[in-house]
């Protein structure tokens, strides 16, 4: 069988060896393609991008461009149709209205042709200053067909504490005393407006926009990394005139597009950046190429070990398996050399050795569950406590108190009936209030005037089934070991949460400290003393019945009181029928 693995091993080898080589031809060839079509494709991206960018800011700006001239014909035609004398008010309020509706209009006038204010804001007061002189005035008298932007500046005719504005004005015709007149129409403009649209988009490190006039003057840019580019851009722009084309400016590679502002004379220059791009192409390729001789040394390497790392470690594998097949669990899978064999036999090795703890497990529970109901049943038919009994009987006879004999003798006989309960683990909550119940009849008439008991028990846990023998120990060690010289009391309680069935056994007296607390506490868990036997004994039969969900609380304060609580989880326990 050996001699067939080996022999299909070698074949698998060449098979292998084939198919690899098969591999890199077909990576080599998918790697040239792909970083051809990679590349082609980048290219017309960028190209597409960067016209789609600049489409979109001229775009915004020809909506904004078109939105100030509806605003300068609605208030031309309003001029027109109404007499700037018999309507003033009127059209005065034309004028306000459309200033206060455009929060990036400053303000709208309409001046005659020798430069007197006709409509509009209050203008500012600047000595000599006179309409007639400003360029926009001279340019809109001179082409009275179009509208004349100017560059942004602050010498604005209404006051706006000094900011930069755009002139806009435009040859106007007008009705005054019913006749019509020429006039000029300026609408000056917030240049935060050309602003907060420039900075709405974004071209990349480096990106950014020139604003040129018809002038070839730059007028307005807009640059997140400060004016480094500009001067080169700028140059370019003028160069080019317009269209789109890649430069180096500064180091990086830019793409440029110039494209004309409708109804300004302006051109809006765009500069994306494509650095990142071409460097991330660059790398691709040298990528491609040192995947592609790694692969290559990488396929002649595994080729020729292959077959030797996967025969060796699956006759390792084979031969420890075979001895435990033939009953050996303490052997181990010692597997090497392929990393996926290597983890199935740690996987191996952990799946027997979780099999030999759970059997030693299983074992050892049982062992110790059956030594743990030895010794509760023990410690319930305590000899010591049998004699005092009888001996109190006796007592109680001699001196002629028959009613308590009796008493003490059904005690007596019902506790150590349920002591024993027919064999059974587990028995209601009723029963076991019962055994406690009796043997604390017992220790009342032996102990005179000692402790008074009460019981707190909620009536809907009464059938609910529960380990037997669980209160006794701690009822005895609250008589014994909890109660004062004074006559103290002694209180059973026992109710439900929505997790837990809970008993607490509290009496009134000494208390313990928290010393003597955590003392107790270690005991249970397993630490050697005589402090807490009979809680041990209840703690680990809790512990092997409901899991470590189950537990024992203790609290207590000195000169006053002690509480035991015991927390058992409300889940079925394998065994409870019994």
């Amino acid at each position: 069988m050996k001699r067939g693995v080996l022999h299909d091993l070698s074949i698998g080898q060449s098979i292998l060896a084939a198919t690899l080589s098969i591999v890199m031809i077909v990576l080599l060839l998918t790697s040239l393609i792909y970083y051809t079509a990679f590349s082609r494709r980048t290219d017309a991206l960028v190209e597409s991008q960067s016209r789609e960018i600049n489409k979109q800011i001229v775009l915004n700006y020809r909506s904004y461009i078109s939105s100030v001239i509806e605003t300068a014909n609605y208030v031309q035609s309003a001029s027109l149709n109404l007499d700037v004398v018999n309507s003033y008010k009127e059209l005065q309020d034309i004028y306000s209205f459309s200033t206060d509706i455009k929060k990036d209009v400053v303000s709208i006038f309409l001046f005659d042709s020798k430069g007197e204010k006709i409509l509009g804001n209050d203008m500012i007061s600047r000595g000599n200053f006179s309409i007639s002189n400003e360029h926009w005035f001279l340019n809109a008298l001179s082409e009275t067909t179009i509208f004349h932007f100017s560059a942004p500046h602050t010498d604005s005719v209404y006051e706006n504490g000094g900011e930069q504005v755009i002139s806009v004005s435009r040859h106007v015709t007008f009705s005054r005393n019913g006749s019509k007149q020429d006039g000029v129409l300026l609408i000056e403009l917030n240049f935060n407006s050309i602003s907060d649209l420039a900075s709405k988009t974004n071209l990349g490190e480096g990106g950014h926009i020139l604003i040129l006039n018809d002038n070839d003057s730059l007028i307005y840019y807009f640059s997140e990394d400060g004016d480094s580019y500009i001067a080169g851009s700028y140059e370019l722009a003028i160069d080019k005139m317009m269209g789109g084309y890649k430069a180096l400016i500064n180091g990086k590679e830019m793409y440029f597009n110039i494209n004309t502002l409708a109804q300004t004379r302006w051109r809006i220059v765009t500069a994306y950046n494509i650095d990142e791009i071409a460097q991330a192409k660059t790398r691709i390729l040298y990528m491609l190429f040192i995947i592609f001789l790694g692969s290559f040394f990488l396929t002649a390497v595994v080729a020729s070990l292959l077959s030797y790392r996967i025969s060796r470690p699956l006759n390792q594998l084979e031969k420890s398996m075979l001895r435990i097949e033939n009953g050996d669990f303490h052997t181990k899978v010692a597997v090497t050399g392929q990393k996926e064999l290597v983890l199935v036999g740690a996987s191996f090795n952990s799946m027997m050795d979780e099999i030999r703890l759970l059997m030693d497990k299983v074992v050892t529970e049982q062992r110790e569950k059956r030594k743990t109901e030895l010794k509760a049943l023990q410690n319930q038919i305590n000899p010591h406590f049998l004699y005092n009994t009888l001996d109190s009987i006796v007592w109680l006879a001699e001196n002629e108190r028959s009613e308590d004999v009796i008493t003490t003798v059904v005690a007596l006989a019902r506790f150590f009936r349920i002591s024993i309960s027919k064999g059974k683990n587990f028995i209601p909550v009723r029963d076991e209030i019962d055994h406690i119940k009796n043997y604390l009849t017992i220790q009342k008439i032996r102990y005179v005037d000692k402790f008074e008991y009460q019981f707190k028990v909620d009536e809907n846990i009464r059938d609910l089934l529960v380990m037997k023998l669980i209160l006794q120990p701690l009822v005895e060690n609250a008589i014994y070991h909890g109660v004062g010289d004074e006559k103290g009391i002694i209180s059973i309680s026992g109710y439900r949460t929505s997790d837990f069935l809970i008993f607490e056994v509290m009496n009134s007296g000494y208390g313990i400290t928290d010393e003597g607390i955590q003392e107790i506490y270690r005991v249970l868990e397993g630490g050697i003393g005589d402090t807490g036997v009979g809680l041990k004994n209840v703690y680990q039969r809790l512990k092997i019945y409901y899991g470590d969900s189950a537990d024992i609380r203790i609290s207590s304060e000195l000169d006053e009181w002690t509480k035991v609580t015991i927390l058992i989880p409300l889940i079925p326990v394998k065994g409870s029928e019994k």
